[in-house]
């Protein structure tokens, strides 16, 4: 009777038996790729305005700057970043040609082409130029300096359109260089005016600002078993 009324309420006598789980499979590890922050100096360079105390030649001019780094140990060239012109210049159309513009092969920046006229000219510029230095396989801040160099470039009034622009990047007239302490590449907002030679008495109004970056990169995951084994107990 008793047996009956099992099999009414369900029970089975016959798989009351221990059910065994089959065995677990192993996942596969799923790992994300890891980020690394490369440190990246930082170097800023606001072009005022240009003024011409007192030029032996009239002509067409332009400014050329380039960065490196001091210590020989640091192989990487700046490489320009950004260029923003945060004012419009007040030159007209007869006192300007082209554009400003950045050259791959040495990594160099140059202000659009303008002319000189007269003694005490005001030549307003108002550009940004930021370039970025990488710091390689050096850890920590770095221990060189920065040669920042400026080049007057020159090319006489009677040349124009593409003959001019090949005369400007033949060779500079005159030649300035900034020297940027490693203490001062941690931060720095200085004005720096820019003086070539007596033959070139110009006077450019040069903002500089320094400052360290932490770019993030994605790098490949460390080597690790394609499956997860689990140990038993």
């Amino acid at each position: 009777m008793f047996r009956h009324l099992g099999w009414f309420i369900g029970l089975n006598y016959k798989s009351l038996s221990t059910k065994r789980l089959p065995d677990a499979k192993p996942h596969p590890a799923r790992v994300k790729p890891v980020t690394m922050l490369d440190t990246v100096q930082e170097i800023a360079i606001y072009i005022h305005r240009f003024h011409n105390l007192d030029l032996f030649q009239q002509g067409w001019y332009q400014i050329k700057i380039s960065i490196r780094w001091e210590d020989s140990e640091y192989t990487s060239l700046g490489t320009p970043a950004r260029v923003v012109q945060y004012e419009a210049p007040d030159l007209g159309s007869d006192d300007i040609y082209g554009v400003w513009r950045i050259d791959d092969t040495d990594n160099s920046f140059s202000t659009q082409p303008f002319r000189i006229k007269y003694a005490r000219q005001d030549v307003l510029l108002s550009i940004l130029i930021s370039f970025n230095l990488s710091l390689g396989r050096h850890e920590g801040p770095p221990t060189s300096a920065v040669i920042l160099k400026f080049e007057l470039m020159y090319v006489p009034a009677m040349e124009k359109g593409s003959e001019m622009l090949a005369f400007l990047d033949a060779f500079p007239a005159a030649v300035h260089e900034f020297r940027i302490p490693p203490k001062a590449l941690l931060g720095l907002h200085s004005y720096c005016p820019v003086h070539f030679d007596a033959f070139h008495a110009v006077l450019v109004d040069v903002s500089i600002h320094t400052s360290l970056l932490k770019l993030g990169s994605s790098t490949s995951p460390p080597k690790v078993p394609r499956f997860v084994t689990y140990s038993s107990f």
